[in-house]
């Protein structure tokens, strides 16, 4: 049997293949607080960048043990729901800030039920809109998170630790070409501060 995988992509809610955007164990990411997406899109589009994911509802569900021992140990565990694809991403942050494992799984209960059953329980949720975007060798996000507003992130991920340092100032370039200014960097997660503001 052929699979056509225009379609195959189709199902899983994306626009393009996303190649090796999102191969590897480090995560380059800087995220920019924004008044309004708009701009941002207009300069992606006269960049020639390719959509990836657009109108993507997104939730994230925090699971640790009840000892907190992944929070203890700088670790984050995320299980996300994307809709309307109804694809399921299962990833762990850290210990390092750009360190990031990811996997996809098949369905959003499977995935909880097995990390259940290994002991984990859900410490947090976070909702947002998100859409996706590649320029080059970036993928840049943008987020609206309801109760905090509106956001960009710009990333890349690679399994080469050596080339992080400069990874990362070829990002902090990429944000001055948008820009995206220092003032405008948040270093928390969105899940931090959502916390920050109940």
């Amino acid at each position: 049997m052929v699979t056509n995988p225009t379609s195959d992509l189709a199902r899983k809610g994306m626009l393009a293949d996303p190649g090796d955007h999102f191969a590897g164990r480090y995560e380059v990411e800087r995220k920019y607080a924004v008044a309004d997406l708009a701009p941002v899109v207009a300069l992606l589009k006269t960049r020639g960048a390719t959509a990836f994911t657009l109108g993507n509802r997104e939730t994230d569900v925090f699971l640790d043990w009840p000892d907190g021992r992944l929070a203890a140990a700088g670790k984050q565990q995320v299980v996300r729901s994307m809709q309307p694809s109804g694809r399921v991403l299962w990833f762990v942050k850290g210990p390092g800030a750009d360190e990031c494992v990811a996997t996809d799984m098949p369905e959003l209960d499977k995935a909880l039920a097995v990390l259940g059953g290994l002991g984990c329980v859900e410490i947090d949720r976070v909702d947002k809109e998100r859409d996706i975007w590649f320029l080059g060798d970036f993928h840049v996000t943008l987020d609206r998170v309801p109760g905090l507003g509106d956001f960009v992130e710009l990333a890349v991920m690679t399994d080469d630790e050596a080339s992080l340092p400069g990874w990362a100032l070829r990002v902090e370039t990429l944000a001055a070409e948008f820009g995206l200014h220092e003032d405008a960097l948040q270093a928390r997660s969105y899940r931090a501060m959502l916390a920050a503001s109940r």
